[in-house]
């Protein structure tokens, strides 16, 4: 097995294992655009300074939405 290969295999369970962790909790990795379709009146500014204040952790680009909606409300 390749370096190449063997990076592509963790790369692949441990997105897995991130995504059946979050689906064991009913919530999900979302995008920016699908944060602010889901959250009402999130828009892409309002997310950009809720990430810096609320320290929100970024899988791949992706954000938990219980936690995006849970800093939305404390902040």
């Amino acid at each position: 097995m390749t370096e190449i290969e063997l990076e592509t295999l963790l790369d692949r369970v441990c997105r897995n294992a991130i995504m059946d962790a979050f689906a064991q909790k009913d919530d999900e990795l979302l995008n920016i655009g699908q944060l602010c379709e889901r959250i009402p009146g999130l828009t892409r500014h309002i997310f950009k300074n809720l990430v810096a204040k609320a320290k929100l952790k970024s899988v791949q680009g992706k954000y938990s939405f219980k936690e995006v909606k849970a800093a939305m409300q404390s902040h």
